[in-house]
């Protein structure tokens, strides 16, 4: 009976450790043939007769070429990093103090119209941007217009980083106050309740009390939010022209052509693209694994 139990309790080790593999195979494999692309030198890469993963002559070249100040490519890219690194972040920090500040008075504040306005939050946040990409298109130009008439053509939105951080939050906001909701609906109202009675008003609980024991939450939610608004492709490919806006997804699509692709470079630029998220991840993951598992607790 006793070896009966090992069996089946070994049995099913060896199936979870099983599915554990394929799942980090799954994830891993895209992103290692990603930077083995990277490496590889363009004819070898595009030749028929490859039949091997590791490059007979591995180069590094187009990842020195986006930091030589003499490569053309290098301005661009160096551009696009600096406007995804400045607008991601932006979009968060605002999406962060706004969202969680919305999503506390969603849970605690009692209002009309309160759970119309939570549903239409995640209702929102399925809807498809393309589908929106004329409604903004009309503002943005109306804006713009008035803009330049009060204040000459040097002052417009479009083709800037400010209307990306204002696209990006629009969409951005709604799912910031849906997670923060959660956290917040895990809290106990009591300890709201003691800091109220001790003299603090509503605001000084939400910045003394509140925020710092939803930090996880905070943390979690927000590189989520970065996340989304550093992989944004549609909005910034209609809304931007220039070096003065265009972001690192955009800059990787312009790397093609209609008559050519340089795949090892647009490799290349696709494991640049993929260190900062990867850098905030590993730093900020035991917050985000307690945050997550915070967060699902209740709502």
């Amino acid at each position: 009976m006793v070896s009966t139990i090992r069996v089946k309790r070994k049995a099913r080790e060896i199936l979870l450790y099983t599915l554990i593999l394929i799942i980090l195979l799954w994830t891993l494999l895209p992103l290692i043939w990603l930077f083995l692309s990277s490496i590889f030198p363009y004819k070898e890469l595009i030749s028929n007769r490859l039949n091997h993963w590791i490059p007979s002559h591995a180069t590094f070249k187009h990842y020195l070429s986006f930091f030589n100040p003499e490569k053309e490519i290098s301005s661009r890219f160096l551009s696009a990093l600096r406007n995804s690194l400045i607008v991601a972040s932006i979009t968060t920090l605002v999406c962060l103090f706004f969202g969680s500040l919305a999503a506390y008075a969603v849970v605690r504040i009692q209002f009309r119209f309160k759970r119309t306005m939570v549903l239409s939050l995640m209702f929102i946040r399925m809807l498809p941007t393309i589908t929106l990409i004329i409604p903004f298109f009309i503002i943005v130009n109306l804006v713009d217009t008035k803009l330049i008439n009060l204040f000459g053509a040097n002052v417009h939105l479009y083709d800037s980083r400010s209307l990306l951080i204002i696209l990006y939050t629009s969409f951005t906001l709604g799912f910031v106050i849906w997670i923060m909701r959660g956290f917040y609906l895990t809290m106990p109202e009591e300890l709201e309740d003691a800091a109220r009675i001790d003299g603090l008003t509503r605001l000084q609980t939400v910045f003394k009390i509140v925020m710092p024991l939803s930090s996880n939450g905070l943390v979690a939610t927000g590189v989520l939010a970065f996340l989304l608004a550093w992989d944004e492709f549609i909005l910034a490919l209609i809304f931007t022209r220039t070096e003065n806006a265009v972001t690192l997804p955009l800059f990787i699509a312009e790397l093609g052509s209609q008559y050519i692709h340089d795949f090892t470079q647009i490799s290349a630029a696709g494991v640049m693209a993929c260190l900062p998220p990867f850098i905030l991840v590993l730093i900020f993951q035991r917050f985000i694994v307690s945050g997550l598992t915070m967060g699902s607790v209740k709502g």
